[in-house]
């Protein structure tokens, strides 16, 4: 099949297609950062390119990024920025995070990865280390420097989320940069050098100042804000004082699962934790 032979290879010119593949295939269109999609019914699509073949010229194009297939259809997706402005009211511009619980989690998981891959694409344009403009490879997905020849592959940044729980309460955080109201789990990056665990008992400690064991894994999901991989954990409260850092973490405190606060959207890994935690609080950390 053509489609799988353009997989993980350099970007393509979205006029160098053959039509059939471009009258068949989904797209994924981002502009400032924002995904376009199509209403239907309840939810959103991803467009067809007929959709917006009238409002934009093709080969002011950069190039497009062969994402998958996904329901035996090509997914690709490529930047738009002041190429064209819809004016189709089933049209509409939406934020990545706005759009998590209405995509279903295939359409999320494409989404997710056009949005790395783009980024990659955009923030990869030079050699970090000796300042050429790179080329794309011809036979995987990663830049090439061919002045010193350093590759460049879409990074991911590993992230801990942990469900903190102490006999049937959990452990919810408001951070400064949430909605009013709105709680949910401490996450944070993992560090150089530091293990998945040793992470999420220095995240615990930092950010709320008790003390964690039994740490156990949970479940993963890439995290395309704007590039990460979110890991998710439980772990027992051992000591301490609940004392927020002040800096990320305004406040904190137990909720029980008949007495909670304002949550994350769902399909976020953090709103999985808390879920899972309210329809059984015994069993998620046992």
């Amino acid at each position: 099949m053509v489609v799988k032979k353009m997989e993980n290879t350099k970007k393509i010119y979205l006029e160098r297609l053959p039509r059939e593949i471009i009258e068949s295939s989904l797209f994924m269109v981002f502009a400032d950062e924002k995904l376009l999609v199509k209403k239907c019914g309840t939810g959103f699509e991803f467009i067809k390119f007929s959709d917006i073949s009238g409002s934009i010229n093709i080969k002011k194009i950069s190039g497009i990024h062969f994402i998958g297939i996904n329901n035996k259809t090509a997914h690709y997706c490529f930047r738009a920025e002041n190429l064209f402005k819809t004016e189709s009211v089933e049209l509409e511009f939406h934020d990545l995070r706005g759009l998590m619980p209405l995509l279903d989690q295939s359409q999320f998981t494409m989404a997710g990865k056009a949005a790395q891959v783009l980024y990659w694409d955009k923030t990869t344009k030079f050699c970090g280390e000796c300042g050429r403009k790179t080329k794309h490879s011809e036979s995987e997905r990663a830049k090439i420097c061919p002045e010193c020849g350093r590759h460049y592959y879409p990074a991911v940044t590993p992230a801990i989320i942990v469900a903190v729980m102490k006999d049937d309460k959990i452990l919810l955080a408001h951070n400064k940069n949430f909605a009013d109201g709105v709680y949910s789990l401490i996450a944070g990056f993992v560090e150089p050098g530091e293990s998945l665990e040793e992470c999420v008992k220095r995240e615990v400690g930092e950010e709320t100042g008790i003390e964690v064991f039994n740490v156990k894994y949970f479940q993963s999901q890439p995290w395309p804000f704007p590039s990460s991989m979110m890991i998710g954990f439980t772990a027992s409260y051992k000591n301490g004082e609940i004392k927020p850092d002040g800096e990320e973490i305004i406040h904190a405190d137990w909720f029980d699962s008949s007495n909670m606060p304002n949550l994350p959207r769902p399909g976020s890994l953090s709103r999985k934790l808390i879920d899972a935690f309210t329809a059984d609080p015994t069993k998620l950390n046992s």
